[in-house]
């Protein structure tokens, strides 16, 4: 069976197209008027005789099997093969052309390479219509039998070949756009995963990092609740705070990953321009926490940016996680050949409720987020200190102006 014989029943047409209709009702007036005597028959009788009946009854039924050769190529062609091998040899005046070459067409479109063997006893009935011919040119002179039967036997020959040939041609071209569009549709789908990971990986960001916030100005509130109220309501009014732009962030990203939704162009993307902000946040929620930046800040790409961002971002959660309220921390930029973001801690005890936020994911994605921008990261254990996270981000080449 052929790859078309065996697609499934719901991807296949409940009946014939108009156009197969119309090549079949082609192909049988073609081979009526061209390749039959049928019209000389009606003539010579005045009117349909039973042998006209016959002939004109016998050829449509090849032509109306063609009306499924698109879904089984190799089964048609069987079919119309064996009713024009029968209507040559056992019907008076009629010679079947058309019906088995389209079929043979139909073979190469439809049905793999391997079906070529098809165009051999698609020969079949032109052979016996070639020796017919070369009877009746050797009649009066016999000795041209051999010749007329030989060349016509090449051209028919030719023509079967060339006709699976363009067959095959044209399946082949279809049968390549059908993979292409199948190529395109998997990379979209891809896209749509990547873009659908990417967005988990910024939602584990920010909620880990927001929330770690919270549970430290919570903890500090409930400390000096107290002996300082106005302290501890300052620390409630930053937990608001941190709690409404976390939930108007996740909104914006949520928006992205559902049902039509689209991200706005004017989305901002935080980049190293943005940590003083952060690490102002950080400090407020008790964590002392100092930022350096050595070198002129340069344009970088969002890609870039963002990982320099999300570096420091996760780093700091991790402090707070791991190293507790009572730990430092410094971060420090330098802006040279590549962009360096380094945090440095200086290790701790983490609080219950802080350490139980980790997902043992962030790292992990934070390296694979640098490897994505092109840089490097290495994390690990310093001695006599805390925990290192080391970035090396790509920067554009400064240009330098050429006097003129």
């Amino acid at each position: 069976m052929t790859t078309a014989e065996t697609a499934p029943a719901s991807a296949r047409p409940r009946v014939p197209a108009r156009r197969d209709v119309l090549v079949a009702g082609a192909v049988w007036l073609l081979d009526l008027a061209l390749f039959s005597t049928a019209g000389t028959d009606l003539a010579r009788a005045g009117g349909p005789d039973g042998a006209t009946v016959l002939l004109l009854g016998f050829a449509a039924l090849a032509p109306v099997g063609l009306l499924w050769r698109r879904r089984a190529p190799v089964t048609v062609f069987a079919l119309v093969w064996a009713l024009g091998l029968a209507g040559t040899a056992l019907v008076a005046g009629y010679q079947p052309v058309l019906a088995v070459l389209v079929a043979l067409y139909a073979v190469g479109a439809h049905a793999p390479a391997n079906r070529a063997w098809a165009t051999v006893p698609a020969l079949a009935p032109y052979l016996v219509i070639a020796a017919n011919e070369a009877w009746l040119a050797g009649r009066d002179d016999t000795g041209r039998r051999t010749a007329v039967f030989v060349g016509l036997a090449l051209v028919y020959a030719l023509v079967v070949a060339g006709t699976w040939a363009l067959g095959w041609w044209a399946g082949s071209n279809r049968r390549r756009l059908a993979e292409a569009e199948r190529l395109r549709a998997v990379e979209a789908h891809r896209a749509v995963a990547d873009e659908r990971t990417r967005i988990s990986r910024e939602l584990h960001d920010i909620v880990a990092h927001t929330v770690t916030v919270m549970l430290l100005q919570a903890g500090g509130a409930r400390r000096i609740l107290a002996s300082d109220p106005q302290r501890a309501g300052q620390a409630l009014a930053d937990i608001e705070r941190a709690g409404r732009q976390a939930v108007e962030e996740l909104r914006r990203m949520l928006a992205v990953i559902a049902p039509g939704g689209t991200p706005t162009p004017d989305a901002h993307h935080p980049g190293p321009a943005d940590l003083e902000e952060l690490v102002a946040g950080v400090r407020a929620a008790g964590l002392r926490v100092t930022l350096t930046v050595d070198g002129r800040p340069r344009p970088v790409d969002p890609s870039v940016g963002l990982a320099a961002y999300r570096t420091v971002q996760e780093a700091l959660t991790n402090t707070a996680r791991y190293a507790g309220p009572r730990a430092t921390a410094e971060v420090r930029l330098s802006w040279a050949d590549e962009l360096e973001v380094e945090v440095l801690d200086s290790g701790g005890t983490p609080t219950g409720a802080a350490a139980g936020l980790s997902t043992g994911h962030g790292l992990t994605g934070l390296r694979e987020r640098v490897d994505v921008a092109g840089g490097e990261l290495t994390t690990g254990p310093v001695a006599g200190r805390g925990f290192r996270v080391h970035a090396r981000l790509p920067l554009p080449p400064v240009e330098v102006a050429v006097p003129s």
